[in-house]
């Protein structure tokens, strides 16, 4: 079964990347990409639409940031840590940010970009697990 994977980064040029990256692994079915968690969550308010199984989340972008983001998820739909595992997948080299990321329940794990195909195998293959690299 291929898994479902989300994108959303405001970033177009690294949505171009994260897809053919996502690609390559043969673990999930065509992406989505949002260009801004509002966006995202404008779908997501719909319950005929699943979560999908996997996010990975900028967390820098302008009107919704993805620490918003999250937090208007969980608002919508209180149960998504069953639904959806959530990576940050960011520039950023805060330790601010990483801490943050730690203490959010839903939030898997933080990425550094660049994202890497060996990466996207271990997540789709991860179950609600760090991933050590």
């Amino acid at each position: 079964m291929f898994k479902t994977l989300t994108i959303i980064d405001d970033d177009p040029v690294y949505q171009l990347i994260a897809g053919k990256l996502i690609n390559k692994t043969e673990i999930f079915s065509h992406p989505t990409f949002f260009n801004s968690g509002i966006d995202a969550i404008e779908e997501f308010k719909k319950e005929e639409n699943p979560l999908p199984h996997i996010i990975l989340l900028d967390i820098n972008m302008p009107y919704m940031d993805g620490w918003q983001f999250i937090k208007k998820l969980k608002q919508l739909r209180p149960n998504c840590k069953e639904e959806t595992n959530i990576y940050i997948v960011s520039s950023s080299i805060s330790e601010r940010d990483k801490h943050k990321a730690e203490e959010i329940e839903e939030v898997i794990d933080f990425i550094s970009k660049p994202l890497h195909v060996e990466r996207l195998k271990a997540i789709g293959k991860n179950t609600n697990q760090k991933i050590n690299f």
